[in-house]
């Protein structure tokens, strides 16, 4: 009879130990199904907000480009192996008005993306960076215009590339713009 329950307690033993590998082995199953769905939730978050990134990008240089190209064409003109006086005055002028349209434009600027509050504050934060840079422009302009410096408007304008930039970076792009290059 102790044989006996002896082999029942081993019994009972081993089925135990086995039930309770079971549940540690379902308790594993479920917490790496629930870590790969939330690994997977993330990357369709992060691919979204880069895909919103890049089409508040592409929108935002598409509404500043006209105004861009006009101060691109007039630094071109004051470039010129022969400068042209007149090229020089219409270009100028042109610019001007570029840069003053483009400076309220960012006034009235709202970027139209579904990005999270944080990005888009930070997105927000950029745009006074470039309305600087365009009064810049404009007061370059005002003061001299057949050779405008524009030193301290570009430098806003860097401020505001690597502020922009920065955000890239922050959602994982591996490579930033020059957005005065796309712009222009």
């Amino acid at each position: 009879m102790k044989k006996w329950l002896l082999a029942l307690g081993l019994s009972g033993a081993l089925v135990l130990a086995g039930c309770n590998n079971d549940t540690e082995e379902g308790t594993n199953a479920d917490t790496e199904n629930q870590t790969e769905d939330t690994t997977e939730n993330q990357e369709n978050d992060e691919q979204k907000v880069k895909k919103e990134l890049l089409s508040a990008q592409i929108a935002l240089t598409n509404t500043f480009k006209p105004y861009q190209q006009k101060i691109s064409a007039y630094k071109a003109a004051v470039s010129a192996e022969e400068p042209d006086p007149e090229a020089i005055q219409s270009a100028a002028e042109e610019a001007k008005t570029a840069a003053s349209e483009a400076s309220s434009m960012v006034d009235n600027y709202t970027v139209e993306a579904d990005l999270p509050e944080d990005v888009m504050t930070k997105f927000e934060e950029t745009l006074p960076s470039l309305q600087a840079y365009y009064e810049g422009v404009e007061k370059a302009l005002n003061e001299n215009m057949e050779n405008a410096d524009f030193t301290a408007a570009e430098e806003k304008f860097t401020e505001f590339n690597d502020q922009f930039n920065e955000i890239l970076k922050e959602a994982g792009f591996p490579a930033t713009p020059d957005l005065m290059e796309e712009m222009s």
